[in-house]
């Protein structure tokens, strides 16, 4: 399918999906339900990355191409900054509007992208200047409650985001009646599975709690009695009286042996032990092993090391304080001779953050190393009574924490749509100064884009002359924002409407990248059976 009804048929399925997600901005956005479920209940989302998810096809295939574009948009935007993704469609949507009218008036949309590419960055830089540091947790309360809606949920994420750092992992545990508490726990925490219920100490909390054990560190699956005995021997050599094997998989008469031991009387037991599977793969595996092996001092044991469970030596153990497993993880603090080492460690990827851009994909690793040696965990305990509502909870918890964290390394603007919208002057300059009259074009149709999520949010907010009012925030200066529940211009800082400079800048990128890729399609190669994705990228 060639032009002009490629870019017909690519807009209607844009307006389809930012019709849908328009709605949903701000905080008197409404909801979108999704058809019944397994158990016939239609679902209830205001997550735009969820809603995205939720679309396999819209049943026509002119209609497809325009909202799988936006459907791969929103969803990296919610991966890769965690919220934004409604703002991101309606600015995509705009930014496709607008140029395709340009280039339908004779300027040149491959030029024109480029001014939208240089428009970002432009916008990027103002953003910064507009952010300011995240001043404590009230701060970054009211960051959560622009994604919860939920003021004793967001107080508590705020406190736990402040308490534990930019870094620290927290474990979500989901109740099956409405609750709401939290935990902190000193250590690094790892996604494992304990492989008996027999070693358990407390089996009502289904908890193992070990204190100052020794640690084996086994890159291999252990399945018999000759591979865990040297491990064992190893512990009562450094004497240790307790043992933790941290492996691939414990099974078969490794396992029995380790059972056995376990639930022999006091008296005659000579080692405490707990035996988990570590759960990551591929990468993520190797890292577990080298941090693990960095905050104990143990050496990884396996066929690709220099030595194997089998040949251990009681120098291959190492130590630690504490080790606690529950909910699925296990939780081990690092012991005192490793403390150097650590920092050193968490220095250099802090340094690697830093130096890594915020749509790098390995970005996410770095932080969750960095969050894991950096030695605190939360427990978020949330609850209620339908199973969709608990998921929704959790959902929103995890993106909470996620856009948190970025809050408190890259600050927040006045949010509401305002930060973008206040960027508007630098990038009029940019376009006033630029010579190429279709990179100054792409700048202008940057900058009606970027006004585009106030105005939406003051539509939705019932405001009968959006104009007005988005004058009204201009003549406040770039500090201010609109307050939906007040009803008037406020101060963004006073009156808590705040976003996260990082996310926005990200969401922003995304989108235009996104509506770039729409107008520079020139022609549609439509598949008698096309390939459905659950998995959008």
């Amino acid at each position: 399918m060639n032009q002009p009804t490629t870019h017909r048929d690519i807009l209607m399925g844009m307006n389809l999906i930012a019709d849908l997600l328009a709605p949903t901005l701000g905080p008197n956005g409404g909801t979108v339900a999704s058809g019944p479920t397994a158990g016939g209940r239609a679902e209830l989302l205001d997550d735009a990355s969820t809603i995205a998810r939720r679309i396999i096809s819209l049943g026509n295939p002119q209609t497809d191409i325009g909202a799988m574009v936006m459907r791969s948009l929103i969803w990296r935007v919610g991966q890769r900054a965690g919220d934004g993704g409604a703002t991101a469609a309606v600015i995509a949507r705009r930014l496709y509007v607008e140029g395709m009218r340009l280039g339908t008036a004779g300027y040149n949309t491959v030029r024109m992208a480029r001014g939208i590419e240089q428009g970002v960055k432009v916008v990027s830089e103002s953003l910064r200047k507009l952010a300011r540091p995240i001043t404590g947790e009230t701060d970054l309360a009211a960051v959560a409650r622009t994604i919860t809606k939920d003021e004793a949920l967001s107080a508590v994420i705020g406190e736990m985001s402040f308490l534990l750092g930019p870094d620290a992992p927290v474990v979500i545990e989901k109740y099956v009646a409405p609750y709401l508490q939290r935990r902190y726990i000193a250590g690094a925490h790892f996604g494992a599975e304990i492989r008996s219920m027999y070693f358990y100490t407390q089996p009502e909390q289904r908890r193992a709690v070990l204190t100052a054990p020794a640690i084996a560190l086994c890159e291999e699956r252990l399945t018999e009695t000759a591979q865990v005995l040297p491990l064992m021997e190893a512990a009562i050599n450094v004497g240790a009286k307790g043992l933790v094997i941290v492996a691939q998989d414990v099974s078969g008469a490794a396992l029995g042996l380790l059972v056995s031991n376990q639930q022999a009387p006091a008296e005659k037991k000579k080692l405490s032990l707990l035996a988990v599977k570590i759960k990551p793969v591929g990468d993520e595996l190797r890292w577990a092993f080298t941090d693990l092996a960095l905050l104990t001092g143990a050496t990884i044991l396996g066929p690709n090391h220099m030595r194997k469970g089998a040949t251990a030596l009681p120098q291959d153990v190492g130590r630690t304080q504490r080790v606690e497993f529950a909910n699925k993880g296990v939780v081990v603090v690092a012991h005192d001779s490793k403390r150097a080492d650590i920092r050193e460690e968490i220095a250099r990827l802090r340094q690697l953050l830093i130096d890594t851009p915020l749509d790098d994909e390995d970005r996410p690793k770095y932080a969750r190393r960095l969050g894991t040696l950096t030695g605190g965990v939360g427990e978020l305990k949330i609850g209620a009574h339908a199973k969709e509502d608990r998921a929704i909870r959790e959902a929103q918890a995890e993106r909470a924490f996620k856009v948190l964290s970025a809050a408190q390394r890259g600050g927040v603007v006045p949010g509401g749509g305002a930060a973008l919208y206040h960027c508007v002057p630098d990038l009029l300059a940019a376009a006033e100064a630029e010579r190429d009259d279709n990179v100054a074009a792409g700048m202008r149709v940057l900058a009606t884009a970027i006004s585009a999520p106030l105005e939406q949010i003051l539509i939705n907010a019932g405001v009968t002359a959006p104009k007005v009012e988005m004058q009204y925030i201009r003549d406040g200066g770039p500090t201010t924002t609109y307050d939906v529940f007040s009803g008037k211009v406020a101060d963004a800082a006073t009156c808590g409407v705040l976003d996260v400079t990082d996310v926005v800048s990200q969401m922003l990128s995304i989108a235009a990248s996104g509506a770039m890729m729409a107008l520079s399609t020139d022609a549609i190669v439509y598949h008698r059976k096309p390939k459905q994705s659950l998995q959008p990228d």
